[in-house]
């Protein structure tokens, strides 16, 4: 059983969004092409579909961005800016500057679960950009640009880490990189199988956030 398709929670949260493109008519086209994408899979968005949704002409979008896998990865670190503005608002609150190291560790960990479930279209939208950077491949510096959103909470996580260790929250040390990038990939991979949908009869994914919140269990008691 696939997960609902809400994408709700990646809607523009602030009428004043940072351009990404310094144009307004570009940033005009990649939210339009974002919308598209997470309502289609990438391959069954065309430029012209996004240049009409923008009412800009499809010869100024080939010569803004000269390819559509260029253009979803821009559209992507839209949608990972929105997605991740969910642990801004943690992030900057009270409660989260009174918790422990393993505490703040834990509760972004399943802040990141939570959304990923809550929204399906964006981690089916991620599956095909993986897919499409692997086979057709980037330039280097929009695929960095759209890395740098990607793991722009990681120096929170490493942080937490460190004071964790430091409060006697954390009671185990680890090569913290590995275990970040081992997890990060491990719920982003199980949220990803659990968007695509059941393949065979043990997939069973009646209880699939469950599956994702054993993650996050085992990476916390791997601290602790």
């Amino acid at each position: 059983m696939a997960q609902g398709e809400s994408t709700a929670g990646l809607a523009p949260a602030v009428p004043q969004e940072r351009s990404l493109t310094g144009d307004a008519r570009m940033d005009r086209a990649v939210e339009c092409a974002a919308g598209l994408f997470l309502k289609r899979r990438i391959a069954d968005v065309r430029m012209t579909d996004v240049a009409d949704a923008a009412g800009v002409g499809v010869a100024t979008l080939y010569r803004r961005f000269s390819t559509k896998t260029r253009l979803a990865l821009v559209a992507g670190t839209l949608l990972w800016r929105r997605f991740n503005e969910r642990i801004v608002a943690l992030v900057e609150s009270d409660a989260f500057l009174g918790m422990s190291g393993a505490d703040r560790l834990e509760r972004m960990l399943r802040l990141y679960a939570e959304g990923y479930v809550e929204n399906a279209g964006f981690v089916l939208f991620i599956d095909d950009l993986d897919g499409l950077l692997v086979t057709e491949g980037a330039p280097l510096d929009a695929v960095a640009a759209y890395g740098r959103e990607v793991d722009s909470f990681y120096l929170i996580f490493a942080d937490a880490y460190q004071l964790g260790l430091q409060d006697g929250s954390v009671a185990r040390e680890v090569d913290f990189p590995v275990f970040y990038r081992s997890v990060a990939h491990a719920l982003m991979g199980v949220a990803q199988k659990l968007a695509r949908g059941e393949v065979i009869p043990s997939d069973d994914f009646s209880s699939g956030a469950q599956e994702l919140e054993c993650i996050v269990d085992m990476a916390v008691r791997a601290l602790r």
